[in-house]
């Protein structure tokens, strides 16, 4: 019970420290970050202001795909895949936090009709479980409120359907999924079903380009338990090795270290943290199960990813 008791005052504090973040800057959540200038000339600043991340994988996406943004946020890397794509191509993000999809859903009518065409969809829930719809759910549960062990069960069952028959984000539909210091938030207890979900959307041959906070040792379990710390990036950081493996046991078939920072984003008790982004391959199937290959950190190259060549 105490375990279960500490997973939910994490999982508030992180939705309660992102909410207030929505509404007021908060400029100490997470490394800043360099972006084109001239992708953000569309993007209103409230948006752009509230964005934290420690990377920029929108850098890796490409032209006509289908982008599926985790943990979108206040929608700015959205926005951004948004015109890289084009016309042809679309851009899902997926949110929980009521206060940052309220931010970036009220921004993309403006930015629609700066580009010239609206190709961004926010979409309610958690990155873990891309099944459930939770604006769905929410509807559900405000036409019909649950007030019984049946009707509780007959709920249970009207998901499981949503879940297999309408899912969220369908199996095989995301050509690059992306992820801005997000993974860190999640759970430990979550975070296998988190690498197996992010495969399941792959289309074959995809690829997630995820930019998240790694630390060089275990994170000791006083720091696990602080919420502040969790929502701040830091207790629920990966150990580096750990967090490259994570792909490989999903499924995934290449795993490329694509950048690392040098100096750490900040040291506590002695652990460093700091920014990596890692670009993971689907390769088709589960059949490529603990068969990926890792390649080092490469220095100073050009923002493209070849599944033959490698990141270049």
């Amino acid at each position: 019970m105490e375990r279960d008791d500490n997973r939910v005052s994490v999982e508030a504090a992180v939705f309660r420290r992102y909410a207030a973040a929505a509404r007021e800057v908060e400029p100490a959540l997470c490394c800043p970050v360099e972006y084109d200038p001239g992708l953000l000339e569309v993007i209103p600043a409230e948006v752009i202001e509230r964005d934290y991340g420690c990377g920029d994988p929108s850098r890796h996406v490409r032209e006509g795909e289908v982008v599926l943004d985790l943990g979108s946020g206040s929608g700015k890397a959205c926005f951004i895949a948004a015109q890289v794509v084009g016309a042809e191509g679309c851009v899902f993000g997926v949110d929980a936090n009521d206060e940052m999809l309220s931010l970036a859903r009220g921004a993309q009518a403006g930015v629609a009709q700066r580009i010239g065409y609206d190709n961004v969809r926010f979409m309610k829930g958690r990155i873990q479980d891309l099944s459930l719809d939770l604006d769905r759910l929410e509807s559900r549960l405000a036409e019909h409120p649950v007030g019984s062990i049946r009707e509780w069960q007959e709920l249970e069952g009207e998901i499981e359907r949503w879940r297999n028959e309408q899912p969220l984000v369908s199996d095989g539909s995301i050509d690059i999924a992306v992820s801005n210091c997000v993974l860190n938030l999640v759970q430990s207890c979550d975070r296998d079903r988190l690498f197996r979900e992010l495969l399941r959307v792959l289309k074959p041959g995809g690829r997630a380009v995820i930019s998240d906070i790694v630390c060089d040792r275990d994170v000791p379990e006083h720091l696990k338990e602080d919420p502040t710390l969790w929502s701040g990036c830091i207790s629920g950081a990966f150990r580096e090795d750990e967090f490259l493996e994570a792909f490989s046991n999903a499924g995934f078939g290449k795993v490329d270290l694509l950048d690392r920072q040098q100096t750490p984003w900040t040291v506590v008790e002695g652990i460093e943290f700091r920014s990596v982004t890692v670009c993971a391959w689907s390769m088709g199937g589960t059949s490529d199960r603990g068969q990926a290959e890792i390649f080092p950190v490469i220095q100073g190259g050009s923002n493209c990813c070849d599944p033959e060549k490698g990141c270049c």
